[in-house]
């Protein structure tokens, strides 16, 4: 979704079980991409403003509007924050050699469409870091006053710079936001609901992290090993699949561990409900609100870098729904159903909610064999936009360009 992070395999210990540490802080992209798909025009369509503002409680903000050249104001995309916060440009390195940048991507793609794109850096985080994967710098005073609130009121401080500037249009700002951000943007539109005009919202957490946790060190974790060992496609791994390792999975990651040691219920196959013996540690975490061991996993096992206290202050939050029911503006929702990060359960859960309120402008897509990122890392080893990215230029297009239709219904693929 924001946002590309480096997915770390990384190697603990649950249950006395060499297992892999589930990935976490819902990484969008894993850093694998063979280039940055970028299209070199003899003379530019975009014109780039560096903006420097405060927040609301007087750090200092950076920020890239993109605008195209072409007359007339613009309709803005902003790119919201996340979980771990994210710099300017998204850098990152690129396989073979030399780096690129995330960003670039949406810059170029809603350029094509005549539409603008606001990136800035969170709160304490500063691209100019020279180490990968992330190439950024974080000073921790700042980035550990990154609460859930101060993101929030951050992006009414980004949204408030970018009316300001020249070739806007104030009447079609839009927020986009992936993982974390889908709960930030929709708040921060609830906080300001007539200037924010939509929002684009993709890898959808829907419920309270103490909730959704639970899914990525069970059912999410258990969706990333059957794509390594899961050959026939039948949802479980039997003791075979998990021997033959056609990836060479269980001896890099596993240590070449026995069957038995994660098929703890005996019953021949590794299945989801093994994840739960498997993640006890965590699972008796979340529910005893032991921060300790929850924020231990956080640094040993994420490859990211998360503001202090972030567990705390996600379990004390309220759900997406709190915000999005107070909103009468066009919202789309793009959810890969192989997501190991949010339940795609939790979406159409959503959308059943969304239905029984009326909201007629909230739009649900769903994409089968997509991930958190919707597949978005094939673009930069490609240059060919995967399914889900397509719906999200497709719905920005749709809302900007044709504003009388935006609540033309909603609509389920």
């Amino acid at each position: 979704m924001s946002i590309i992070h480096c997915v770390l395999r990384n190697r603990g210990r649950v249950d006395g079980t060499i297992l892999k540490s589930i990935v976490g802080f819902f990484l969008v992209i894993s850093c694998s991409p063979a280039a940055a798909a970028q299209t070199q025009n003899a003379e530019p369509r975009t014109k780039t403003t560096e903006v420097h503002f405060k927040s609301h409680d007087g750090y200092d903000m950076f920020g890239k509007l993109v605008l195209p050249v072409s007359a007339g104001n613009h309709p803005v995309v902003i790119y919201v924050q996340d979980a771990e916060g994210t710099t300017v440009d998204m850098k990152r390195r690129k396989a073979g050699g030399g780096t690129f940048n995330y960003f670039d991507v949406y810059r170029e793609k809603l350029a094509d469409i005549n539409v603008g794109f606001f990136s800035y850096e969170g709160r304490g985080i500063t691209g100019g870091g020279d180490q990968p994967p992330r190439f950024e710098k974080i000073d921790w005073d700042i980035y550990n006053t990154s609460t859930l609130d101060n993101k929030v009121r951050d992006i009414l401080s980004a949204l408030q710079v970018v009316e300001k500037q020249p070739g806007v249009d104030t009447s079609r700002i839009f927020l986009m936001g992936a993982s974390e951000g889908t709960l930030l943007a929709a708040e921060a539109a609830s906080r300001a609901p007539k200037e924010v005009h939509g929002l684009v919202l993709y890898g959808v957490l829907t419920t309270n992290m103490a909730e959704n946790f639970k899914y990525i060190v069970t059912d999410g974790g258990f969706l990333e090993y059957l794509t390594y060992f899961d050959t026939d496609k039948d949802g479980k791994i039997s003791k075979a699949e998990f021997e033959a390792d056609p990836q060479g999975y269980r001896k890099a990651v596993f240590r070449n561990a026995p069957f038995e040691a994660v098929d703890k219920n005996g019953d021949g196959f590794f299945t989801a409900e093994d994840m739960k013996s498997l993640s006890k540690l965590y699972l008796d975490a979340v529910d005893n609100r032991d921060f300790n061991v929850l924020n231990a996993w956080a640094k040993s096992s994420a490859g990211v870098a998360t503001p202090k206290d972030w567990f705390k202050d996600h379990f004390a939050h309220q759900p997406i729904w709190t915000f999005l029911s107070k909103l009468d503006i066009p919202v789309g929702l793009f959810q890969g159903e192989g997501d190991a990060m949010v339940p795609v359960g939790g979406v159409r859960k959503l959308e059943q909610q969304a239905n029984a309120a009326g909201k007629t402008k909230m739009e649900f897509h769903y994409f089968a064999g997509l991930g958190h990122s919707l597949g978005i890392g094939s673009y930069f080893a490609t240059g060919k936009l995967p399914e889900g990215h397509q719906a999200i230029f497709a719905f920005i297009k749709a809302q900007t360009q044709t504003p009388a239709k935006s609540a033309s219904g909603q609509r389920s693929h």
